[in-house]
């Protein structure tokens, strides 16, 4: 499935990524918000597939969200981690083995504190279209 081997290529590249690194540490990339990680650290959170397929190829566009969590008082922190997000995937050329990556853009980022733990939340969208290699 290309969700799939969609999501090992961008958590390999964000968990390579020498500026995610420095500001949030190594092994700080989830499939999921992990229970007791120190923050800051990413996870992947909503994803959503449709079908991209033309009258003679078959294609898939898939919508998905990088989250940045962290505990610092003010947004700073979780500005600068989704700018490095941003610059690590809007338009990369990841290889996704099975599947030719049309594109990937950035849609949005939206951060803000969360109600519930106080953490603020960074969430940054990506859409990415993907048909079978040939």
């Amino acid at each position: 499935m290309s969700a799939n081997a969609l999501q090992r290529a961008v958590f390999e590249r964000l968990t390579n990524d020498a500026d995610i690194i420095a500001l949030a540490g190594t092994g700080k990339v989830f499939d999921g918000r992990p229970e007791r990680m120190q923050r800051p650290y990413l996870a992947f959170g909503d994803w959503w597939t449709d079908d991209w397929s033309t009258g003679t190829e078959e294609g898939a566009e898939h919508r998905f969200e990088i989250e940045v969590w962290s505990d610092a008082r003010g947004r700073k922190e979780a500005a600068r981690l989704a700018e490095a997000v941003h610059d690590a995937l809007h338009d990369a050329a990841l290889t996704v083995p099975g599947f030719q990556l049309i594109n990937l853009r950035h849609s949005r980022t939206r951060t803000g504190r969360e109600a519930k733990t106080r953490f603020i939340r960074s969430r940054i969208e990506f859409r990415a279209v993907l048909e079978p290699a040939s």
